[in-house]
């Protein structure tokens, strides 16, 4: 009963209808659409049953005495149920949720809204007050109806009830003042129990004290105010169901006092179950009134719209059928007026004409010369004038333009088909006299305004275009009149003249050093170029010169941004004006006069053949080329960069200037309370008569830059190319041209950017044989002396800075990318070329050829004296210094010219990734990587001729000192058996801990490898001493299998010799490991015969185990090397034979003697063992 009874009512109301149709629908079959995101509380939603169909719709009275749904409506389906009992509309389906209808009363016609009130209104004439008032009066009737109709449907409940009918179902219904009574008691009670919500919260948790009537008592009187509570006030009782069910039966021992409790719980629920009941049911009548007073007010509402949508219709028919009928007559008395205008000029003009044409006859009857010069200019009295005052006041210049220019119209069209008409001689010869005074007066009064438009301009005066008044304040130009001139003026020849005359004003009294003969700025040109003065004169002459230049560049850039506001407020005027309209009046410039006249004076000052701009620099350069010295190339050079830097600065503030003419200043002398911005609207055509004046400037720039960048290339190239050689020429050095066929490796990355004839340096290597003369001592303080190596750098960087300020780096687009990565690829190149093939390629050639590979023919005198400086070993010290340098010199070249990856250095590398050139820096980076190649392989030709020296040297001390002390000390020869420094005799003192040759080898290996180091970079170094170590282990280890034998006294001392060398050959590099196979091969000399075996197979005595020295160095090796022993073989009868133990030590082993055959001595080579060790891992 309580959830059926809180289910929310619906208030249906059905879309509109459209405005045309006006379909009016019952209130019973309004329905409306719920609102997203609205509460519950006020969506008008009802649940549908899945037998909606068949469930009968009962009545009010019904519906207020059943007390829940009726049984007719079948089984209730299970929907989602909230925590208060009520249906959660939000979690169900919107297929299961329909709309109802208003209320119950709308399905009776008893209880159907009579509308009386309202329907009386005249729905065309009357206010939207009076529907709302009448609607309020229908719906306060409609209440009093429905009251006693409840009343009367309440007493036949009650009669229905008494007699026993249990069908009826009805429910005893209080009036309408109860009902507000019951509504009053229920808000009451609330308020109290809300204030008392603390007090019931902490007393029904507070023990009781008493007997156990009495707690029981108190303890039942307590729940029930909590259970109130709950019932009245959920939201703030703080306590729930189940809470309230713990309390109840807490102190319930027994079942008799669990009885009693749970008896008078009940008869307290079932109290509070009526009062909700019937407080719904009061709720739900409530509501059904209301809602009946909201339908009827809606009809109000729907009265007004249906009533403003007939308006609106009619309204729009109206516009549609006169609005028609309004254009038709707007454009037929837009024709008439236009046909009217020309009426009324077409009479003027005749009027005007017979006016000329009266004059002329009259001049041609009296004889007498009409002064119409003397007239039109205001020589004459007015009162002695014979001419109309309208060409002869000043004051109506524009209507006597405009006039003369119709009339000269008239002239000109004598000769097409609408003239044809004069075949009468008088007429022809009255049209001639008439059009000759017409033609007299039109320049007469051309000129009186040219001559005070040049009077105005010429008193001169601030410019200020703030307003017009401003034009009249003392010292300032009055650049109204010279508007109100100009506009006359356009009607001769469209201004041509005035245009002319105002250039020339402009460049005859704002540049009187350009276009004044016999100026200073002239005559110092012109006398410069002979002057013979010394060179500092001339360096003051240049300086001065330049600063003369770059001032007017500055001169020029204010005076024409200046003219250009001059330009657009005085040559900025409407055609359309009409008679005493010469007042300032902004216009959309659409005639691009402005822009012409701005052109004209541009092409002026910069293309004037004999005073222009280009003129003036062209003299300078002139003045320059004259005196034909390297000097003034460069001062020429520079020149080139100020003013290219000076000239696009200038350029670049033009065009801005330019910009600005299509908002010029000022406000209209008619209309000074318009804003600014009123008369400031772009057009499309301003947009292109600035884009076309834009791209003149473009032009001139272009025409001005491209000579001189030209010229500048030349002149660049060449100059660079002279410092370059003129540094390697002041140390004495010579170049040698080199032949045609020998040139053709030079570089084309210019192409065609400096046009045909583009310079090409010639390559002019440096002499070898003179290198070859002056040795080591030349090469390191001439060519290769840390100035000189980075003098041509230091021009390369100065160059790729005015090449980058001459061509920028691609802003403006007209091919200045292409041409600057052309231009930085072709500097960059031709160092490459210069630096390479002139400069370094040579002498790191010669560096090599000074090397002499072949050792003394005289043995050496061991041991050195450590105390002297090491011999050198064939290799100069000056030869690893001159690397070093060559080295050094080539990162220079790398850092301070291409500058990978460095941000900021402004050099090739970044200048063409600016430039987004892929092209150029692919060859840039071409040129630099076969520069680089190139550099690398000569330097490694010149260290392996290095290294070749420094093995011949070698083995002419082991070998030929060594042995020569051999034989000088023991006197016999080195073919005997017994022969060599390590045969030593068993029972002999090892004097010294080293032979003298390795000594003395060691001795100067380590002096060498200071200036080696120096020169080298680790990973060079490291190969380059490994090389050195490999062919010292071939040396020694050649010399030791074919012509020495060991003692064991001997192998002590050849053991410390290869110590020694390892420990040279240690100093760098990383692969070592033949010195290590050595040292225990040296084993074999110092052990006994019977305990060889052990040595080279280890103590297992299996060939193949791997172990010993046929594992370590491999078989065929160690009895190579053990074959050197001394008693390897012994003289028996004169023929060596081998030694018993040889033969045992042989066949007990089951290995053939390998040193029966020829021994291939290179299969004990270092690089011999480094390859199989490196098969084998």
């Amino acid at each position: 009963s309580s959830n059926i009874a809180h289910e929310p009512r619906t208030l249906n109301t059905q879309p509109s209808t459209p405005t045309k149709q006006r379909l009016r629908q019952p209130l019973s079959t309004m329905t409306t659409k719920r609102r997203q995101g609205a509460p519950k509380s006020e969506m008008a939603w009802s649940l549908k049953p899945s037998n909606a169909d068949t469930i009968a719709i009962t009545n009010r009275a019904n519906a207020s005495g059943s007390g829940g749904v009726s049984s007719s409506g079948g089984a209730t389906p299970s929907y989602p149920m909230t925590s208060g009992g009520l249906y959660d509309l939000d979690t169900l389906d919107e297929e299961l949720v329909t709309a109802t209808g208003p209320s119950s009363s709308a399905y009776h016609d008893v209880v159907e809204p009579k509308l009386d009130n309202l329907r009386s209104l005249n729905k065309t004439k009357s206010t939207f007050k009076e529907m709302i008032r009448a609607a309020d009066a229908d719906a306060a009737n409609h209440a009093v109806r429905m009251r006693k109709y409840n009343e009367k449907e309440a007493a036949a409940g009650r009669m229905g009830g008494g007699s026993g009918n249990g069908s009826g179902g009805a429910r005893e219904t209080s009036s309408w003042r109860e009902r507000v009574e019951r509504r009053k008691k229920w808000d009451a009670k609330s308020e109290a129990l809300k204030k008392e919500v603390a007090t019931i919260v902490r007393l029904i948790d507070t023990p009781i004290e008493g007997t156990q009537a009495e707690v029981a008592k108190e303890r039942l009187a307590r729940w029930q105010r909590a259970l109130e509570l709950y019932v009245h006030c959920p939201e703030e009782s703080g306590v729930d169901l189940l809470k309230l069910l713990e309390k109840l039966i807490e102190g319930c021992g027994e079942e008799d006092e669990l009885l009693e409790a749970l008896s008078q719980a009940s008869q307290t629920c079932t109290i509070l179950v009526d009062q909700t009941s019937l407080a719904v049911r009061d709720a739900t009548d409530a509501m059904a009134e209301a809602e009946d007073a909201y339908h009827i007010k809606l009809e109000a509402h729907t009265m007004l719209a249906n009533r403003a949508a007939d308006q609106s219709e009619k309204i729009e028919e109206q516009f549609r059928t006169n609005g028609r009928a309004a254009l038709k007559i707007g454009q037929q008395l837009e024709m008439a007026e236009a046909k009217k205008r020309q009426c009324d000029t077409a009479s003027l003009l005749i009027r005007q004409w017979w006016m000329m044409e009266n004059l002329a006859e009259q001049e041609e009857l009296s004889g007498e010369v009409l002064q119409v010069n003397e007239e039109v200019r205001g020589a004459i009295p007015s009162s002695s004038c014979r001419m109309d005052p309208l060409f002869t006041r000043s004051e109506s210049s524009l209507e006597a333009a405009r006039a003369l220019k119709a009339l000269r119209t008239v002239v000109k069209s004598r000769g097409n088909s609408a003239s044809g008409a004069l075949l009468d001689p008088v007429s022809r010869h009255r049209f001639d006299v008439t059009s000759r005074l017409i033609q007299r007066t039109s320049a007469a009064l051309e000129a009186r305004l040219i001559e005070s438009f040049s009077e105005i301009y010429a008193a001169g005066g601030t410019y200020d275009f703030s307003s017009p008044d401003a034009s009249t304040r003392v010292g300032r130009l009055n650049w109204i009149e010279l508007r109100n001139l100009a506009m006359a003026l356009s009607n001769f020849d469209g201004g041509r003249g005035l245009h002319k005359r105002y250039v020339q004003m402009v460049v005859t009294s704002r540049f009187p050093e350009l276009f004044q003969k016999g100026s200073q700025y002239d005559s110092e040109t012109r006398d410069g170029s002979d002057s013979d003065e010394d060179s500092d004169d001339e360096q003051l002459d240049m300086d001065s010169m330049r600063q003369k230049l770059s001032n007017l560049f500055h001169r020029v850039c204010e005076v024409c941004t200046a003219e250009f506001q001059l330009i657009a407020n005085v040559f900025s005027y409407s055609a359309n004006l009409g008679k005493g309209d010469a007042t300032f009046e902004l216009t959309s410039l659409s005639d691009s006069i402005p822009f012409q006249v701005a052109r004209a004076l541009l092409q002026r000052v910069i293309s004037d053949p004999h005073d222009g701009l280009q003129a003036r620099i062209n003299d300078l350069m002139d003045s320059i080329d004259r005196r034909g010295d390297f000097d003034a190339g460069t001062k020429k050079l520079d020149t080139f960069v100020v003013i290219h830097e000076k000239a696009a600065g200038l350029f670049t503030m033009l065009k801005d200037s330019a910009q600005t003419m299509c908002m010029p200043a000022g406000k209209s002398g008619r209309s000074g309370d318009r804003s600014l911005e009123e008369y400031q609207a772009f057009s499309n055509e301003n947009a292109r008569a600035v884009a076309s004046l834009i791209q003149f400037l473009t032009t001139q720039e272009m025409s001005l830059s491209s000579s001189h960048r030209r010229g500048y290339l030349n002149l660049e190239l060449r100059l660079l190319h002279h410092e370059c050689c003129y540094c390697l020429d002041r140390t004495g050095a010579k170049l040698v041209m080199l032949k045609k066929s020998d040139t053709a490796r030079h570089n084309t990355a210019l192409g065609h950017v400096g046009g045909p004839a583009t310079y090409m340096a010639p390559v002019m290597p440096l002499d070898k044989q003179h290198l070859k003369k002056v040795g080591f001592a030349g090469l390191l303080n001439g060519p290769l002396k840390q100035a000189v190596l980075r003098q041509p750098l230091m021009h390369a960087t100065d160059s790729l800075a005015r090449a980058r300020l001459m061509f920028g780096v691609g802003q403006g687009g007209f091919g200045d990318m292409d041409s600057t990565a052309r231009v930085i690829t072709g500097i960059f190149s031709q160092m490459c070329t210069f630096y390479g093939r002139s400069f370094l390629f040579p002498i790191i050639e010669v560096l090599g050829n000074l090397l002499d590979t072949n050792p003394p023919s005289a043995p050496p005198n061991l041991p050195f004296d450590e105390n002297s400086p090491a011999p050198d070993l064939g290799v100069d010290g000056s030869f690893w210094v001159g690397i070093e340098r060559i080295h050094s010199a080539a990162k220079a070249f790398d850092r301070e010219l291409w500058a990978e990856q460095r941000a900021g250095s402004e050099r090739v590398w970044e200048i063409l990734v600016a430039t987004g050139s892929h092209t150029s820096l692919t060859l840039a980076k071409d040129q630099r990587l076969s520069f680089f190649q190139e550099l690398e392989e000569r330097g490694e030709t010149a260290i392996l001729r290095a290294l070749d020296t420094i093995s011949t040297h070698i083995q002419w001390v082991l070998v030929a000192g060594g042995e020569n002390m051999m034989k000088n000390r023991v006197r016999h020869n080195f073919s005997d058996k017994s022969g060599g420094p390590y045969a030593v005799p068993a029972g002999s003192s090892l004097e010294n801990a080293n032979s003298p040759a390795v000594k003395s080898l060691t001795f100067c290996l380590r002096a060498q490898f200071v200036h080696i180091q120096a020169a080298l970079t680790p990973q060079s170094l490291s190969a380059f001493w490994t090389a050195l170590s490999m062919r010292l282990y071939d040396i020694l280890g050649t010399r030791l299998l074919q012509h020495y034998y060991i003692s064991m006294v001997g192998a002590v001392k050849l053991s410390r010799d290869v110590e020694a060398l390892r420990s040279v050959a240690m100093l760098a590099g990383t692969d070592h490991q033949h010195w290590d196979i050595l040292r225990e091969l040296l084993t074999v000399y110092m052990t006994p015969p019977n305990a060889l075996k052990t040595i080279l197979v280890g103590p297992e005595g299996d060939p193949n185990s791997g172990k010993g020295l046929f594992g370590q160095a491999g078989k065929v090796q160690a009895l190579v090397f053990m074959s050197r022993r001394i008693d390897y073989r012994v003289k028996i009868n004169n023929v060596y034979q081998k030694s018993t133990w040889v033969v045992e030590l042989l066949e007990d082993l089951g290995v053939p003697d390998p040193t029966d055959g020829a021994v291939n001595i290179a299969l004990y080579s270092a690089q011999s063992l480094r390859n199989r060790r490196l098969k084998l891992s």
